[in-house]
């Protein structure tokens, strides 16, 4: 009866001897090879293996003869008839006597159907996969997962085959979610994996994780299967969210714009900014921002900036406004910045409101313009003042020489001294307001043209021919540049410098002054460096205010008006200028002249 079962049984059954040779064969196995027992019988099994490894059937053997269990080996075996091998699934068992001595190896060989290829193939697959893989039939039960769905869900392969697909679906969803498959079964096509659409999976402790879905449908001879990739996204969800606090922490409003216009992300600054909330702009077109006047010619803008996309800074001097919920306008400043997405470029603008510079800037313009109209009347009434005072001094001057020559020999020490100190007193004060009328003038009616500074120092040096004489004084001018410039108040910037340098020498020391310039960013730097006594840091500022003075008149001549007017010349050119000095060893004046 055992040897009738064995005979007709529906597997291939071959007996093998411990060398490895056919000892018997059942009527299956004559049909799976398409030979006869007679043939097969003493035939070496490896003969009609096409894929058998060197020393397998040894290591099967040994395994065996030592009591391990062998599952069940794919392999491809021969037939007669030279057609394409056969995959079977083999499985080696010992074969024993009465007594449990090792006779032999019987080997179980079962056609592998289509079906089970597609299973042992998309296993294969399957495992090789970085996303858990899931594969369900049309009822949805689980047929196939490979290692990622048991590392992601916590469940073993055992826990899960046969299952719903919905033991890995969140509790609230599930009646939700068979629905769905449902419908999917009725008309499968294949679904990429979507950020638009918020998928969680839970796993066997019941806690649950954001995940991405792919789904593919599989026809076999044996029906409609469905591939789910699932991938856990929950470290992309954690740099999302970090990156969303960041966008919330800018100071700016963000806004992210992608095809055709829609609004995709903004940071709480928007919100804060126009008075929206988040989801009245998601999927709006970005044109809700924008004033009514601009919105027909923005598109045309914006498909612009997409067709040749490149950074536009903050501050590109534009005149852009921004339009609030509650309709309001107001000024704003934009950058934009391109940034590629597998999705295509998608557009990040960062809108600053600046509305408070606007009003500050507004509001320092008229300050400043108040400042100049008081500047021009201060220098209006300076030039008034010094001009109409000239001619009662110049009275006075006459009056005092006349009395001094015609009487002055009828006075006596002290009248003739007290004659002296009105004499000084009012030559002095002619000095002052002449001083005083140059100053007023520096700048009037100036005509801004290419000077040569060389040229210039060239003059100058003429005219203060006798002063470098009598002092000896040394000047050195190295090559000057030709700058833009108003000629004739130049000409009093550097003489005075000069004859500055030359006036404050050290007693018994021959003057040594140097002029030099040099180019620094926009500007030409310029210096004036002498030999003389110096200026304590604590004056160096003091020194540029009019009419200030650091000595006796009897050590050094001068109103304390020259200083000013060089500061004023540089101011007048948009400069600035400042001294560098140590006490007995020199200074030097430094000025810039923009280029």
């Amino acid at each position: 009866m055992d040897d009738h079962i064995l005979f007709h049984a529906t597997d291939a059954i071959i007996g093998l001897d411990l060398r490895g040779s056919i000892t018997y064969s059942n009527t299956s196995a004559e049909h799976l090879l398409g030979l006869s027992s007679r043939e097969l019988l003493d035939r070496d099994h490896r003969t009609l293996l096409a894929d058998d490894p060197n020393h397998t059937y040894e290591m099967i053997r040994e395994s065996l003869m030592f009591g391990e269990h062998i599952d069940p080996i794919r392999r491809e075996v021969l037939t007669k008839g030279g057609k394409a091998p056969q995959s079977v699934l083999v499985q080696y068992s010992p074969m024993k006597s009465d007594k449990g001595k090792f006779m032999g190896i019987s080997a179980i060989m079962r056609k592998l159907t289509q079906s089970e290829k597609v299973a042992n193939k998309a296993q294969a697959l399957l495992e090789t996969a970085p996303d858990a893989m899931v594969i369900v039939n049309q009822q949805g039960q689980i047929v196939l997962v490979n290692a990622q769905t048991e590392a992601q869900f916590g469940y073993t392969k055992e826990e899960l085959l046969g299952k719903e697909l919905e033991i890995l679906v969140p509790d609230d969803i599930v009646y939700q979610h068979r629905h769905q498959r449902e419908r999917y079964v009725s008309e499968p096509v294949p679904r990429n994996m979507s950020e638009d659409m918020e998928l969680k999976g839970q796993r066997k402790d019941g806690s649950t994780f954001p995940v991405e879905v792919s789904l593919s449908p599989l026809k076999t001879e044996n029906g409609l299967f469905i591939s789910a990739a699932i991938r856990n996204i929950s470290d992309r969800k954690k740099e999302e969210h970090k990156f969303r606090r960041l966008l919330d922490s800018a100071p700016d409003a963000i806004v992210i714009v992608g095809k055709e216009g829609l609004i995709q992300i903004v940071n709480a600054q928007v919100e804060k900014i126009f008075g929206y909330n988040k989801e009245d702009l998601i999927g709006k077109k970005v044109e809700e921002l924008i004033p009514e006047r601009y919105k027909n010619k923005h598109p045309g803008h914006r498909n612009s900036f997409a067709h040749n996309p490149k950074v536009r800074p903050m501050g590109a001097g534009l005149e852009l406004s921004g339009l609030r919920k509650n309709g309001e306008e107001f000024p704003v400043e934009i950058s934009l910045s391109p940034m590629e997405t597998k999705d295509g470029i998608l557009i990040i603008a960062a809108i600053r409101d600046i509305t408070d510079r606007k009003s500050a800037q507004k509001e320092l313009e008229r300050k400043y313009k108040e400042l100049e109209e008081k500047n021009k009347e201060l220098e209006q009434f300076a030039y008034v003042a010094s001009h109409d005072l000239q001619e009662p001094l110049q009275t006075v001057i006459s009056l005092t020489e006349f009395l001094a020559e015609s009487y002055g020999g009828m006075l006596d020490t002290n009248g003739a001294k007290s004659m002296e100190y009105v004499l000084a007193s009012t030559k002095r004060m002619r000095q002052l307001i002449k001083g005083l009328l140059d100053y007023s003038q520096i700048g009037r009616q100036a005509v801004l043209a290419a000077v040569d500074c060389n040229t210039l120092l060239m003059e100058i040096k003429e005219d203060l021919s006798t002063v470098i004489t009598n002092t000896k004084a040394s000047i050195k001018v190295e090559k000057l540049p030709i700058v833009q410039g108003y000629e004739t108040a130049l000409r009093q910037l550097f003489q005075n410098l000069l004859t500055n340098a030359i006036k404050f020498t050290k007693a018994n020391c021959q003057p040594v002054v140097s002029v030099f310039c040099k180019e620094e960013g926009e500007n030409w730097l310029f210096g004036v460096k002498d030999n003389g006594i110096g200026i304590d840091k604590k004056y160096v500022d003091r020194i540029f205010i009019i009419f200030q003075r650091l000595h006796l008149r009897e050590q050094y001549e001068g109103t304390g008006i020259g200083l000013a007017h060089c500061r004023k010349i540089v101011a007048l050119h948009h400069g600035k200028i400042w001294v560098e000095s140590e006490i007995n060893k020199g200074s030097t004046f430094y000025f810039t002249i923009p280029k």
